[in-house]
């Protein structure tokens, strides 16, 4: 670590933290709150986005490692491309037991300065908060996890597994680079495990300061896109024909809207809906209870429907995002084109999905095709000790707070892992406050005592996950 003046901030921090019932649970020691704060700082003072790439990074965590002891056969570099760069670590173990991999992306999406009240690429600290772009997606990730397999190492732990920090490029671009993908392509020796923690899927969720839950990530919905397009002869407005292209596809797209995927309820989405049971209002648990009952309960889905979230556990879904037509304000429309941007179930099959929307279109007229995706991996089962293993780590920090299962609407890095059978899960000690989600937004930040809570929580975990010894 290199020689600084640390804020005191983080040296009036307690050797203890405290939980939601006021009793105090573990904390980091002060060296290493004072590195994982240092580390934060400097990784978000590297613009890291999609057009900078993740080099610069890398180049400081091989800094870090490095100074920590870590060598040439324990340090590995490579990506996509020069700009595009992943680091991996290892902290060797004592027997040939299957590695655990802790996961994080260092790349960050762009930051328009203009509409942040402090510089987005430097951490700044104000009332009780860390602010800067990457702050909570997931730079903090990064400095914990590098901080604690630091600390491990300081300390002398010899782990009974290897235990890897696998820091990649790319998440955040859709796939341009991605180097989660490209690793399992091209070198998945290096990243091999027997299970992975991605510290980008979970979050320990709060409403308002009060605790909730903490999610495990299980699965996650595959993203697919789709157009659907018809054409008309044209001519002047003067003369309208029935075969009006912008009308027909609206007809269209009126039954798409209408129709409603299946309910298919899995062990994970059970879980999570009995959860949220606790928090819906009276009209939504009884909802949630006929439908866990019946899953072609229509009316019980119609109330569901109104809430995005409960509605998108249940089943696929396949929204208009975008819309265009015609060629000018005196003329019949020759094409008109609409994009659904779909959201599929884990298991999901491609040409059902496109067989469906075609069913009920009902006009051979319209052309429906896929232009991307999908992306799909499948669901993974609990994994009993990795679940014992975060709920007692949850009691200690969180107490009252239960762990759910989950599984991600959108999209993280698990799904390449997933695709190539590795056993991997999302799970972070972040607090996450549903109120004052500013992931990817203007003042991205993350809560003080979150961020050195997380740091602990990451520690326990990682000794629990490799073996203490």
């Amino acid at each position: 670590m290199r020689p600084r003046i640390l804020f005191a901030a983080v040296l009036a921090l307690s050797v203890s933290g405290t939980r939601a019932d006021g009793l105090p649970h573990p904390a980091s020691p002060p060296v290493d709150r004072a590195y994982a704060h240092d580390l934060l700082s400097d990784l978000i003072s590297i613009d890291t986005t999609h057009a900078a790439g993740s080099a610069g990074a890398v180049a400081l965590l091989e800094q870090r490692f490095r100074a920590a002891g870590f060598g040439d056969a324990e340090i590995w570099i490579g990506g996509p491309r020069p700009d595009k760069l992943n680091i991996v670590v290892r902290l060797k173990g004592r027997t040939a037991a299957p590695a655990v991999l802790f996961n994080a992306h260092l790349d960050v999406v762009e930051a328009v300065k203009q509409t942040w009240s402090v510089e987005p690429f430097k951490l700044t600290e104000k009332d009780g908060w860390y602010y800067g772009r990457g702050a909570i997606d997931v730079k903090n990730e990064v400095a914990i996890i590098t901080t604690n397999l630091i600390r491990i190492k300081r300390e002398g732990m010899i782990p009974e597994r290897d235990v890897i920090a696998f820091f990649n490029t790319d998440e955040e671009a859709g796939g341009d680079a991605n180097g989660v993908e490209w690793m399992v392509n091209e070198h998945r020796d290096i990243i091999d495990a027997g299970l992975v923690i991605n510290d980008d899927a979970g979050k320990m969720l709060s409403l308002n300061g009060r605790p909730l839950w903490n999610t495990i990530q299980t699965s996650e919905k595959a993203y697919a896109t789709y157009e659907v397009s018809a054409t008309g002869l044209g001519g002047h407005s003067s003369l309208p024909r029935p075969d009006n292209a912008i009308a027909r596809l609206s007809r269209a797209l009126v039954r798409l809207d209408d129709y409603q995927f299946p309910v298919r309820i899995g062990e994970t989405s059970r879980r999570y809906l009995l959860a949220m049971r606790e928090r819906a209002s009276s009209t939504e648990a009884r909802a949630i209870d006929r439908i866990l009952s019946n899953p072609n309960d229509s009316s019980a889905l119609t109330v569901l429907r109104e809430n995005p979230v409960l509605n998108a556990q249940l089943h696929s879904t396949c929204p208009m995002t975008l819309i265009s037509g015609g060629q000018s304000e005196s003329a019949l429309p020759i094409r008109a084109v609409a994009t659904l941007q779909c959201r599929l179930l884990p298991d999901e099959q491609p040409e059902n999905v496109l067989a469906t929307l075609a069913h009920v279109v009902d006009d051979a007229s319209i052309t429906i095709k896929s232009t991307w995706g999908p992306l799909a991996s499948p669901a993974q089962p609990l994994d009993g000790r990795l679940m014992q293993l975060v709920e007692r780590l949850t009691r200690e920090f969180w107490d009252g707070a239960p762990v759910v299962p989950f599984m991600s609407q959108g999209a993280s890095d698990n799904v390449y892992f997933r695709r190539a059978g590795f056993n991997t899960f999302g799970v972070s000690g972040t607090v996450f406050d549903e109120a004052d989600m500013r992931q990817h937004g203007s003042d991205e930040r993350i809560g003080v005592s979150a961020f050195y809570d997380s740091l602990e929580f990451n520690y326990q975990l990682m000794r629990g996950l490799a073996g203490d010894g």
